[in-house]
């Protein structure tokens, strides 16, 4: 069924003013002419009533969206369905999820008359806000009202939400009460939920899209193709007869939407897939360009050039496409980059295990969960793990905390994930990527040989036996904070923000004027390349007044309502200078050496000229490290005198 199906049943009719009314810029100019004198309601009543005398006209181009056809045209295209229904479809913004119809579905699904079977309903929508106010407006109907209803339960399904409220989903109610499950894309492929008979779908998505010019990932809203719209049917009556209402038109469906979603390479940062191919021989001589050409469906152009000047920047890549040293060992991996990155600089600079804690949790996700009624306690509760600013060093003392209780039984891992709001099952995962991830660093020589990740998991005695099993040399700087700042910088930049605070306030007090600290939200933070960004409420740097160094690094930057940087990091201008990309300049300006990155954006005055000249020296001496690391694979860089000068200079300039 579509959504002229939807509305009939429900004889569901849009009140003058609703939210889900087209607004007058989706008029024709000939509607907006009317709508000066008359409301949308008199305009198609007029409508209506000359419909009555009107001559059969020439179909409407299938080329033409619903959106921009008035009544008349909308009752040449749906000659079967009833004027009441178009009357309806004619003032209604079919861009916006209709919540109000999903309910009123609901209301007929439940206590409507109709031959159906009984059965679970699941509603597709695209994201949490959208979970979150469908949930609210059902809690508000006696029928649906989880606390005061015997007919119905509603249970939202989303992967932020804990492992106990997804396994909800799953438990099969009373008889005589239906389950709701209202949930995103998550339950189109990853899940199978057996007892579901109706689907809604409210035919949106939200879609990752990468704007390669910005380095920026953002969840759109987009419909949802032809091919998702048939998998989301094939959700209903898994083991008996089932029913699917798709709220967008059957004409929407045949001539709009796209037959299949946009190739994944089209969507996502390029970047581990240009270094996979340069360390193929057959490939390492072609540029870039050349290769993705021959693709079916290449990626555009702009995604390729962004994706060659962020490996340049993170190093891996020289200007003319050829493997650096890092680039090489990179490629080795079939990771992320930047998680690559700071696996391979937690095993140079001997502090792997949280490099790999950290890095399995880029990899998957954050353990921190927030349920819906207990969001504040939760955000309390992560904001008790906060250390020196840096979401990452959060994560680390929750697992760690973790890791201990793992040690005394299951109950005690589990009461420990529940008082802190912690996801047990995502914690378990990324125990199992550090295990995996020790064994790809095995493999190529930058930890003990012959590590497996099975074998680690079966001598492991309580948590992920990562220590044990590479020892107390690979792990001797596992404990020092701001070298693990820093190897985020590393895997990190350019994913740098500046923190411009503003000019200084001062308060009379009896002993002078002091300088007061300004609030929270009077601090700004901006990119080089796209200007303002926000941190998102879900950090622990949220709140945060002042900064011990004016530069943060973040994994990930995604546009919502604003530009957020979910978890991000302070960082100091040394590490900044050491694993950045690009040239480092040093300059005599006025008395003091300045030493700078990034065309100026990152500089500070070094203490002297030999300082500014040795942070130059090093970052060719650690390149050297790891092109002696592709010759001969067996050295050990930690324990070879060299290799073991050069890192014990890093981490005393980093750390001191």
């Amino acid at each position: 069924f579509f959504l002229e199906d939807a509305i009939a049943v429900t004889r569901y009719v849009l009140q003058d003013g609703s939210p889900y009314m087209r607004s007058a810029k989706q008029m024709t100019k000939e509607k907006l002419r009317a709508r000066r004198s008359r409301t949308a309601f008199e305009e198609v009543e007029e409508d209506l009533r000359l419909s009555l005398h009107l001559q059969p006209q020439d179909s409407v181009k299938d080329a033409v969206p619903d959106q921009q056809l008035d009544f008349k045209q909308l009752l040449a295209r749906y000659k079967g369905v009833s004027k009441s229904v178009i009357k309806t479809m004619s003032i209604m913004d079919f861009e916006k999820v209709n919540l109000e119809l999903i309910e009123a579905l609901l209301e007929w699904i439940v206590d409507g008359k109709h031959s159906y079977p009984p059965g679970a309903i699941l509603v597709f929508l695209p994201g949490l806000a959208e979970i979150k106010m469908l949930y609210e407006q059902l809690q508000s109907n006696s029928l649906f009202n989880n606390r005061r209803s015997h007919r119905c339960v509603v249970h939202p399904l989303h992967s932020s939400l804990s492992s106990e409220e997804q396994q909800a989903v799953f438990v099969k109610p009373p008889a005589g009460v239906t389950k709701i499950i209202i949930s995103t894309n998550i339950a189109e492929t990853s899940i199978t939920i057996d007892d579901v008979v109706y689907v809604i779908d409210s035919g949106k998505m939200k879609e990752k899209r990468y704007d390669a010019s910005k380095g920026m990932e953002s969840l759109e809203d987009t419909f949802v193709s032809q091919a998702n719209a048939l998998q989301r049917k094939g959700r209903a009556g898994r083991v008996a007869s089932g029913v699917c209402f798709h709220l967008f038109t059957s004409h929407h469906f045949n001539h709009q939407l796209l037959k299949q979603q946009l190739p994944e390479i089209q969507r996502v940062p390029l970047e581990q897939l240009c270094l996979r191919i340069k360390i193929l021989e057959m490939f390492s001589t072609h540029n870039l360009q050349s290769v993705f050409s021959r693709l079916i469906e290449p990626p555009h152009t702009d995604s390729l050039r962004a994706s060659k000047i962020r490996l340049r920047d993170l190093g891996a890549l020289t200007p003319d496409e050829k493997l650096t040293p890092l680039g090489y060992h990179l490629a080795s991996l079939p990771v992320d980059v930047r998680i690559g990155k700071l696996m391979l600089f937690g095993s140079i600079f001997r502090c792997l295990d949280p490099a790999l804690t950290i890095a399995a949790s880029l990899a998957f996700k954050s353990p921190f969960v927030s349920p819906w009624d207990k969001k504040e306690e939760a955000n309390q509760k992560k904001l008790e793990f906060a250390y020196a600013n840096s979401d990452y060093l959060a994560l680390l003392r929750a697992y760690k905390g973790w890791q201990l209780s793992t040690k005394e039984g299951m109950r005690a891992s589990y009461n420990y994930c529940r008082q802190n709001f912690l996801s047990g099952r995502v914690l378990q995962e990324m125990a199992s990527l550090k295990r995996q991830f020790t064994e790809l660093l095995s493999d190529i020589g930058f930890v003990k040989e012959g590590l497996r990740a099975r074998e680690i998991e079966k001598r492991a005695q309580g948590g992920d036996g990562i220590l044990d099993a590479t020892g107390e040399e690979a792990n001797s700087n596992a404990e020092n904070p701001k070298l693990i700042s820093a190897m985020l910088c590393a895997a990190l930049y350019p994913n740098v923000v500046q923190v411009k605070s503003p000019e200084g306030k001062f308060q009379k007090t009896s002993t002078g004027a002091v300088r007061m600290q300004p609030k929270s939200e009077e601090l700004k933070f901006v990119t080089k390349n796209d200007g303002y960004v926000h941190i998102h409420p879900s950090s622990v740097n949220y709140q945060v007044r002042h900064f011990d160094s004016p530069y943060l690094v973040y994994h990930e930057k995604i546009k919502t309502s604003r530009v957020f940087i979910r978890d991000c990091s302070v960082v100091s201008v040394y590490p900044l200078v050491l694993f950045g990309g690009g040239q480092v300049s040093v300059q005599l300006q006025r008395g003091e050496f300045i030493v700078s990155l990034d065309d100026g954006w990152i500089r500070f005055a070094a203490a002297s000229h030999q300082v500014a000249e040795l942070v130059k020296e090093l970052r060719c001496e650690l390149d050297q490290l790891l092109q002696d690391k592709i010759k001969n694979p067996s050295i050990d860089l930690c324990t070879c005198p060299r290799g073991s000068r050069i890192i014990s200079m890093i981490v005393k300039l980093v750390t001191t």
